[in-house]
């Protein structure tokens, strides 16, 4: 999936150097690496029935005023920056200090709850095949074990060789996949998609509001490739280059998951679409696919193993950004110890919480960051406009939607108020230590 960009990867030799190809592999893992074809699943199954479609369309439609406020942000400074340099610029210091430290604590969390997903699903596969590894390797000690691994492979490969083991990973999931709808398409019933929009039979229970409640969750999903800002600054001339990957990643996984949920609602009757797991029922229900059914889980474990890479990677980043190397340090060994850090505390928590406690997505958190990046290209069009008399319609406009669509699928998740505690107690503990430094 790594291309010849103008040799990305001979250029990559140089420090600090990534190519588009990389930005585009990081946005593509963003997309689908993780739970996202289980989350349209798992929304088939419990909000919007055969019109997921229309609710991926919806989230696709939502991402856009992200996506152009993101490059808005990007334009307005004079170098490369990342996440916390586009907060810096726009809010200030102990702000962005604030929300990157609260998105560093949930990719943490993040990464251990993917690693246990994915040791999840590489028992599925073997159970399948009739092995039964729970029997003498427990599914925590399992998920610790493979963060492990990923980290130790992330903090040894330098970033680009990184990304280039998460884009082997990632083709894995995405090959399956394409061999899965090539079989798979004579075997849809196209009945099954009539009616798009059943009558609702409990609260979001399909109908309209089904379609505009999976919307909302799948937004927060697809406004997650925002991240994608944390790489930015190691990138030449990011402004064209993010906006290129960013549009073509969303492109693409957006034609993907529609089709992928398209086939999946045409190969089950509407009452299959009950089950957590619609796209393994109808394969049950076809003798002639089902030696895809281990497949399916070994594909779904190689695209939580390249998110846990990508996610290592941006909290890297992140963290060399919040605390940087002091002079005379170098700054790949700082990327080193922050790597094997978060690691270690990933892998604690994979080994000590219970699965579904953790987050398998980048959630909350996230969503507040590229929602203050949005709002800071809002102030700072009234501010020219104030300063100039400028009236330009479209940027004071789609900032304030994309502010509102960023917080709007965070203020529905079930961890939105403990990020807003762990906000509040990083505010403090940074205030704290800003008033003890100056009494000195």
């Amino acid at each position: 999936m790594i291309g010849d960009n103008g040799g990305a990867l001979h250029a990559s030799a140089k420090p600090g150097r990534l190519g588009t190809d990389h930005l585009l592999v990081v946005a593509l893992t963003l997309l689908l690496g993780g739970s996202v074809v289980a989350l349209v699943g798992q929304h088939t199954a419990a909000q919007a029935g055969p019109a997921i479609v229309l609710s991926l369309l919806l989230a696709a439609l939502g991402a856009v005023p992200m996506l152009y406020c993101l490059r808005m942000a990007m334009r307005r400074l004079p170098d490369a920056s990342g996440l916390h340099g586009l907060l810096r610029a726009a809010w200030g210091r102990l702000p962005a200090d604030v929300l990157v430290i609260a998105l560093l604590l949930e990719l943490t969390a993040t990464i251990a709850g993917l690693a246990q997903s994915m040791a999840r699903h590489l028992y599925a596969a073997a159970e399948v095949i009739d092995a039964a590894p729970g029997q003498w390797l427990p599914l925590p000690l399992a998920a610790a074990i493979l963060v492990l691994l990923l980290g130790a492979a992330t903090a040894v490969l330098r970033t680009p060789r990184a990304l280039l083991l998460a884009s082997a990973l990632l083709t894995v999931k995405l090959g399956v996949g394409l061999l899965l709808l090539l079989l798979a398409a004579r075997h849809v019933h196209y009945a099954h998609w009539i009616p798009w929009l059943p009558s609702a039979t409990a609260p979001y229970r399909f109908g309209l509001g089904g379609v505009l409640a999976a919307g909302v969750a799948l937004l927060g999903v697809l406004l997650g490739a925002g991240l994608l800002a944390g790489f930015s600054g190691r990138v030449p001339r990011p402004r064209s280059q993010v906006s290129r990957a960013a549009g073509v990643a969303v492109l693409m996984a957006m034609l993907w998951l529609m089709v992928l949920a398209a086939l999946q609602s045409g190969l089950v009757e509407f009452a299959a679409l009950a089950s957590t797991r619609p796209l393994s029922v109808a394969l049950q229900g076809i003798p002639q696919l089902q030696w895809l059914l281990p497949l399916l889980p070994l594909a779904g474990g190689a695209g939580l193993a390249a998110l846990q890479l990508v996610l290592l990677l941006l909290a890297a980043r992140l963290g060399v950004e919040v605390w940087p190397p002091k002079s005379g340090e170098v700054g790949t060994g700082a990327r080193l110890l922050l790597t094997l850090a978060l690691t270690v505390l990933s892998a604690a928590l994979a080994l000590s919480l219970p699965e579904g406690w953790l987050p398998q997505l980048p959630g909350p958190a996230g969503l507040l960051v590229l929602a203050a990046v949005c709002l800071g290209v809002a102030r700072s069009q009234w501010q020219v406009r104030a300063a100039a008399d400028e009236r330009r319609l479209i940027p004071m406009v789609l900032s304030p939607v994309a502010t509102a669509l960023c917080l709007l699928p965070a203020a529905t998740s079930r961890l939105f108020l403990p990020v807003l505690v762990v906000l509040a107690v990083v505010l403090a503990g940074l205030l704290l230590r800003r008033r003890a430094g100056r009494s000195r």
